[in-house]
């Protein structure tokens, strides 16, 4: 008779299971979308116009920036990596397509395509001094968000720039049939194309395999530096992507914008059930953390607490979140 065996049939041990898995497993799976669930009974009851299809809707609206970053994030955190220079590489990625659109004479429908360059350059450049200088990668990027920064806030200075043409304005702003903003539609287009390469292309099964275990990668034949640089420039195009969607949606650009949105986009894929340490990730998981920190910033709002409780409460739910993996026996 095996361990598990034994454990089931002691007085006292049975487990309670959900759908074939041990409760805690279960909940572990699907955490996030329990915790909207219970979060939107909550707030059902505390405050009923939280359910109101405008409020859903700015919801939705203010989480699509964080989805689209949450899945570059996964893959960064799935290979073992980390990223702290998100809100920069989207600040200066932003700041240079406005500088495009403001100042050169060509299309402005072709500075869309310079911020995810950008970004995708800047993340890839992250990549590479870890890479080849084998940096840890927490120095690097702290290294790098304070550069890129920096860069931003010589080019831009305490300056806005505001008035951008229609092209910009219509991926932040525009709303499908007067309701539904289009920056949500392409946020989700962006979670079902990162959950195609996570689950099926070797992009995916590769940087599962370096952050399950480096060593083995290696022996295994996958060139890991290669990969981990491909997930920082993934991560630095939606980056770019995402300073497209902010700045459509303020019409206007800020050296400000982007800050500490690495915390944000972090703690969502964590709560979505992505292993800290790598080696597994869950790109719809991730998409429910973003979606569930804006449910709880927005309630608290609805509710009428002070802005600064929403800290609290996003803390609160990081520790909820995380100590069920410890309680599921699984790594985070």
């Amino acid at each position: 008779m095996n361990i598990q065996e034994k454990t089931v049939e002691q007085p006292g041990k049975q487990q309670i299971t959900i759908l074939g898995k041990p409760l805690v497993d279960t909940v572990v799976t699907f955490g996030p979308l329990l915790g909207i669930i219970i979060f939107i009974i909550f707030m059902a009851i505390a405050a009923p116009r939280f359910l109101a299809l405008g409020n859903i809707v700015n919801i939705l609206y203010h989480a699509s920036i964080y989805i689209v970053l949450a899945v570059g994030m996964t893959f960064v955190i799935t290979g073992g990596g980390i990223d702290l220079s998100v809100g920069s590489t989207l600040a200066l990625s932003g700041v240079l397509m406005c500088f495009y659109i403001k100042f050169t004479d060509y299309p402005p429908i072709l500075g869309l395509f310079i911020a995810p360059i950008a970004g995708a350059l800047l993340g890839a450049f992250n990549g590479l001094i870890i890479t080849k200088l084998r940096l840890p990668d927490f120095i690097a990027t702290i290294a790098t968000m304070i550069g890129y920064r920096g860069i931003v806030l010589i080019m831009a200075g305490g300056y806005s720039m505001y008035a951008f043409p229609p092209e910009v304005i219509f991926l932040g702003k525009y709303r499908l049939f007067g309701i539904f903003p289009i920056s949500i539609i392409i946020a989700f287009l962006v979670a079902v194309f990162g959950h195609f390469l996570y689950k099926r292309t070797m992009f995916g099964r590769y940087t599962i395999a370096m952050g399950g275990n480096k060593q083995a990668a290696i022996m295994a034949g996958i060139k890991v530096d290669k990969y981990k640089i491909l997930n920082f420039a993934f991560m630095g195009l939606l980056a770019g992507l995402a300073g497209i969607l902010t700045i459509g949606r303020l019409d206007a650009f800020h050296a400000t914008y982007g800050n500490l949105m690495e915390i944000d986009t972090i703690a969502a894929v964590i709560i979505g059930g992505t292993y800290l340490y790598g080696g597994m990730g869950k790109i719809w998981g991730s998409v429910g953390g973003a979606i569930l920190l804006a449910m709880v910033t927005n309630g608290m709002v609805v509710l009428g607490l002070p802005y600064f409780y929403q800290y609290v409460a996003v803390a609160v739910v990081i520790i909820l979140a995380v100590s069920l993996y410890t309680l599921s026996g699984k790594k985070v």
